[in-house]
């Protein structure tokens, strides 16, 4: 028998062809041994066996609340009939009036007014003291009866002079006094004269239809003409 022969190169190249036939046979198996699944078998006699279990009423255990018992009935005292039962009885207070009697009078004492000597501004008055003819009057009679200090008249000294005083509830002046300064010569003497003239002929100042005391301020002027 002739024995066949092969070259090389193509013993070679046979062997890698079965290399990966080997190698792919060994990783389909890997494979297929990982994704295999065993299952368990069942017993069919399980399928027709039915679990039977007591079932267990409960009862009801609520208690029922029953109503607390009535009261006893309150117990009745018998009084006998010839018992007399003393029961507290008003005193009536007799107070009758007779026609004759006679009734007394309730007189109501008026409350006079209290006598002041207080001095009330010409604005807290209701009625303020007036003289006969009003301011011009006032100044009229002033005039009439001002005498010009001869000293004044020697150093022409003239001037305004304000007089301050009080009208009384008679009507009369008092409490006469000078505001400012004083300007000398005899100005102040004479005004302070011809003021204290007018006394006794002024209307008082009323309040609430009483007549107060009120203070007064006016001017009396010096000119030389």
């Amino acid at each position: 028998m002739e024995v066949k022969k092969y070259s090389k190169p193509e013993v070679k190249n046979k062997r890698i062809d079965f290399f990966l036939l080997g190698l792919a046979v060994a990783v389909g198996a890997v494979l297929y041994g990982f994704t295999y699944t065993i299952y368990d078998e069942k017993p069919e006699e399980l399928e027709n066996i039915i679990i039977e279990e007591d079932l267990v009423v409960m009862e009801n255990t609520v208690q029922e609340k029953k109503p607390p018992p009535p009261p006893p009935p309150p117990e009745i005292e018998v009084v006998e009939d010839d018992e007399e039962i003393e029961e507290d009885q008003p005193e009536i207070v007799e107070n009758e009036v007779d026609q004759d009697t006679e009734m007394e009078e309730y007189e109501q004492e008026e409350e006079e007014p209290e006598e002041t000597n207080e001095v009330f501004e010409i604005f807290d008055v209701s009625e303020k003291a007036s003289f006969p003819g009003g301011d011009e009057g006032l100044q009229r009679f002033i005039a009439e009866n001002i005498t010009y200090p001869p000293m004044a008249l020697e150093n022409d000294m003239q001037g305004t002079i304000n007089v301050m005083f009080v009208v009384d509830k008679a009507g009369r002046v008092k409490d006469i006094a000078i505001l400012g300064g004083k300007k000398g010569f005899g100005l102040e003497e004479e005004a302070m004269r011809v003021i204290k003239m007018t006394s006794g002929k002024w209307k008082p100042a009323k309040q609430r239809d009483k007549s107060v005391n009120m203070r007064f301020r006016i001017p009396v002027k010096f000119q030389i003409f």
